[in-house]
């Protein structure tokens, strides 16, 4: 009787033991990077994108010619931003792809002229914006972003020019962020009566405490209190936290306690503040320099009350230096008269 290996074999031809052996994987050599295919593909992909940015690129400057003078101006082909710019567009975002930087901003800042010639300013102010990462340093980035965020303001946006600003900010170093913290400022300062311009104007305050520019944080919560107060928003915690903030960031401000005090008396005159947490955080941080006390400078810091501020406004209370707590020293003893002891006062004679 024939066994079961021979039927398989006589039915399939083969058997489990002629039955070919799998081909080991080939180890990769390229430590969890690209393979050299993938990144010849890369390559490839990069030229084409860079060649299409060529082709829409070389399409917009036929559509903008120089401008000619005279009789020679009537013959000649007009320029025409209008479709111009859309090439300019499309070239620009092919360029970013492919990684070639800097032909993309010059196409982009190009796109942005041609909109501006087309009476788009919006579209003009998108292209700015999207060209500043792109730029090779710090520097080169702050200067987009500025002229975008003056577009915006030109486009009658002024807030979304502020945001902009304020979001590239974010990613650059402090000595280039600083002029467009500022410029954040100053368009959302325009616009204190939106009822937007508070939390733009909230962002402003913590980057500056996050930096340590108190003064510049004072200065920009003074005009957080005002847009507050413009946007006819009701007394509750974003107005409690404001006004908290203004003491502490006094404080922070060279320890000045004068000024952190008079801060915290002028704004318990408004509605409900004296009551909240915000104003119980203040206050114990207050007396804590009023009176210096080591072990209530503690209490005031790990109070929960605290917690109720804005986070970087928090956070620049914890860092507050701990106030100097004078050590009265005791009256120096008199001396006797030389020559006497405390022996002898009682045989000193009566004068009397």
């Amino acid at each position: 009787m024939a066994s079961y290996a021979d039927n398989r074999s006589a039915l399939f031809g083969t058997s489990k033991k002629d039955a070919p052996k799998p081909k080991p994987q080939k180890k990769s050599y390229t430590l969890g990077g690209q393979s050299k295919a993938a990144q010849q593909r890369q390559r490839e992909r990069q030229q084409q994108l860079k060649q299409r940015g060529d082709d829409f690129y070389a399409a917009a400057e036929a559509l903008m010619p120089p401008k000619k003078t005279g009789f020679a101006a009537l013959m000649s082909k007009q320029p025409n931003p209008l479709l111009a710019s859309s090439e300019y567009g499309k070239a620009a975002d092919a360029y970013a792809a492919a990684g070639a930087n800097e032909k993309a901003i010059e196409a982009y800042r190009k796109a942005s002229k041609c909109h501006n010639e087309s009476n788009a300013p919006h579209t003009a102010a998108r292209c700015l914006e999207k060209a500043a990462p792109l730029a090779v340093n710090d520097g080169a980035k702050a200067t987009l972003a500025m002229e975008s965020a003056d577009t915006w303001a030109i486009a009658g946006e002024p807030l979304r020019g502020a945001e902009v600003a304020l979001k590239l900010a974010a990613s650059l170093q402090v000595d280039a962020a600083r002029p467009l913290v500022s410029k954040a400022t100053d368009l959302a300062s325009t616009s204190i009566g939106s009822p937007h311009a508070p939390e733009l104007l909230q962002k402003v305050v913590g980057y500056y405490c996050s930096k340590g520019y108190y003064r510049e944080a004072l200065q920009a919560n003074n005009t957080l209190l005002e847009a507050l107060d413009r946007a006819r928003m009701a007394a509750g915690a974003p107005l409690y936290r404001c006004l908290a903030a203004q003491t502490i960031l006094a404080l922070a401000d060279g320890s000045d306690v004068q000024k952190a005090d008079a801060a915290f008396l002028e704004s318990l005159g408004r509605d409900g503040y004296a009551a909240s947490q915000q104003a119980k955080a203040a206050e114990d941080l207050l007396q804590c320099f009023k009176a210096p006390d080591d072990e209530a400078f503690d209490d005031a810091v790990a109070s929960p009350a605290l917690q109720s501020l804005d986070h970087a406004v928090a956070q620049v209370a914890k860092a507050l230096p701990r106030p100097v707590v004078v050590v009265e020293s005791a009256a120096p003893a008199v001396a006797p008269a030389p020559g006497l002891t405390e022996d002898d006062a009682d045989e000193l004679p009566d004068l009397t």
